[in-house]
């Protein structure tokens, strides 16, 4: 029984994370991939600031919020909404404000940024000259995602994120001796300079 537990609740654990910063997913390589750089190694190097940031700096930071106003023992709310609690009850006149402006630009960036990753993989596909198609698509999934439950959402985005990891981990595999070359020659300039 505990076992089963434990393994819904890693499963889950997984789930979320995958979902708050995309570590393993395959789109933050494409961003980044875009960059103009001399030196590709250390734009991998900064790739991996965002989800040490995003996991260590504001998830934890919004898990103290919640836990030190304790609304989570006082609410049933869950997600954006025990967070808004947790400012609400420590600044109780403007603090559910400025978190929704924080979702509103987080939710704004991240519809800019798929529409971005979206079309940059369809004209890889079937060239750039058809990736205009792409955003009549994104367009329809946004309205599709409104008026769909929400829990149907988050399960077919799960599902989704799980679907684009399969890609990125063959190709991290049949990569990382590239990458372990590359890295090893730029340490090396590295030292070289000093």
């Amino acid at each position: 029984f505990f076992g089963g537990v434990l393994g819904a609740l890693i499963l889950l654990g997984i789930r979320r994370g995958a979902f708050s910063n995309e570590a393993g997913i395959g789109t933050a390589p494409m961003a980044h991939g875009a960059a103009k750089t001399n030196e590709p190694v250390r734009e991998g190097l900064v790739a991996m600031l965002g989800p040490v940031i995003d996991t260590l700096i504001v998830c934890t930071l919004t898990a103290l919020a919640i836990l030190v106003t304790g609304v989570w023992e006082t609410t049933s709310d869950n997600g954006v909404s025990l967070t808004a609690s947790a400012f609400k009850a420590t600044m109780p006149d403007f603090g559910h404000y400025l978190l929704m402006v924080c979702v509103l630009i987080f939710s704004i960036s991240s519809l800019f940024s798929y529409s971005y990753y979206g079309s940059k993989c369809l004209s890889f596909l079937i060239g750039a000259d058809k990736k205009h198609y792409y955003n009549y698509f994104y367009i329809f999934s946004i309205i599709l995602a409104a008026i769909t439950p929400f829990a149907m959402m988050i399960n077919f985005v799960d599902g989704i994120f799980a679907l684009m990891a399969i890609p990125t981990m063959i190709g991290t595999l049949l990569l990382a001796p590239k990458a372990i070359k590359e890295t090893k020659a730029y340490i090396t300039r590295l030292e070289n300079n000093k």
